[in-house]
């Protein structure tokens, strides 16, 4: 009876150790997550390195070294180059602009109406009067405000960034000594618990190493067909649509919108189509959905040659329903826990059906 009330206290104390820790670290979870899920992508490359440099220490640090490159001069590029177009702009010709642009649009609307069914006439009559009112005033002062608000979260940004990479830098320099700890606790076979880890982060592994391929690619795509219609800043276009490609559900349309928005005003209607069909059918559908599938196959067969026992198919609707379920970072975590589940079905078909 002593001993029960012992091991009741010792489960309270625990429970109660547990949730204050919890309460503790809760700012820095979702960090903590975007660390390990980086870590289980990438630990392939850190122990190629830790091979050759014989050194945690060292290889942690040549890690955390890369992804600062790979991601501070992009975005120094970035920055510098909107700072630059920022300094060149003319707020009072891009006012007129606007107001071009909010003409041209309620002309086109009331032609349409003429040849439209009276519902549909209805609603553009409402978008009409809507467009009217327009007070560029208020928009101005409206994207002012949008812009110190991603100054605020630039800084929030780059603390989450800093507190990433700490975090990173703790699972490359502890991982052998904590992956032991933690396996001596699990009360699983310990070479069950190697497969299950090894197949969840294998399937990590393919879904950003494709990812990045992915935003590659489609970046590459649009910044070639900006640079054939003569837009000096094509680079930093392609550059903006790799990006937006990891958005959900919008993806690249945050970036070729526009740009057919402004070929249709400069007349070019031409240009506009090809720019919106390119877009859509080449660079959303061959190159994303087309492509991503036997980038996934690519990968692991030749890129990781793990053996990763999951379809790249039920990889590529796993990201999807990631994307719908978890937003951005669905992309990761969809395929992450397809993977844990059918590694715990067969953990389960291994362990306890052999011996039934």
């Amino acid at each position: 009876m002593t001993k029960a009330k012992g091991i009741y206290f010792f489960l309270a104390v625990f429970v109660l150790a547990f949730l204050a820790l919890f309460k503790l670290y809760s700012p820095f979870l979702m960090d903590l997550l975007i660390a390990f899920l980086l870590f289980l992508a990438t630990q392939i490359i850190h122990q190629k390195i830790l091979i050759k440099v014989k050194s945690d220490f060292l290889a942690s640090s040549l890690m955390i070294i890369s992804f600062l490159l790979v991601c501070l001069l992009p975005l120094a590029y970035i920055i510098s180059t909107l700072a630059v177009m920022a300094k060149n702009l003319d707020l009072g010709s891009f006012h007129l602009f606007l107001e071009d642009c909010k003409n041209q649009a309620i002309t086109f609307f009331s032609w349409l109406m003429e040849y439209l069914p009276q519902k549909i006439t209805h609603e553009l009559t409402l978008i009409i009067e809507d467009l009217q009112q327009i007070d560029w005033t208020k928009v101005s002062q409206r994207g002012l405000g949008i812009f110190a608000e991603a100054g605020k979260n630039g800084v929030s940004f780059m603390s989450d960034t800093f507190f990433i990479l700490a975090f990173l830098f703790f699972f490359y320099y502890y991982s052998r000594r904590l992956g032991t700890y933690l396996l001596a606790l699990i009360p699983i076979d310990s070479q069950q618990v190697k497969l299950l880890y090894e197949e969840v982060s294998a399937v990590i592994s393919i879904v950003f190493y494709s990812s990045i391929l992915s935003m590659i690619l489609q970046g590459a795509l649009f910044g070639i067909l900006m640079f054939l219609y003569g837009y000096d800043n094509a680079f930093l276009l392609g550059m903006f649509y790799g990006i937006a490609s990891l958005v959900p559900v919008v993806g690249g349309a945050l970036v070729w919108l526009p740009i057919v928005g402004y070929e249709f005003y400069l007349g070019h209607t031409l240009n506009a189509i090809i720019i919106a069909l390119y877009s859509i059918i080449v660079i959303a559908t061959l190159a994303d959905n087309g492509v991503k599938p036997f980038l996934i196959a690519f990968i692991n067969r030749l890129l990781l040659k793990t053996s990763v026992e999951i379809n790249e198919m039920l990889i590529f609707f796993a990201i999807i329903a990631g994307l719908m379920s978890f937003g951005f970072w669905g992309i990761v975590l969809g395929p992450a826990i397809t993977a844990l589940f059918l590694a715990l079905l067969r953990i389960y078909k291994n362990l306890y059906q052999e011996q039934s």
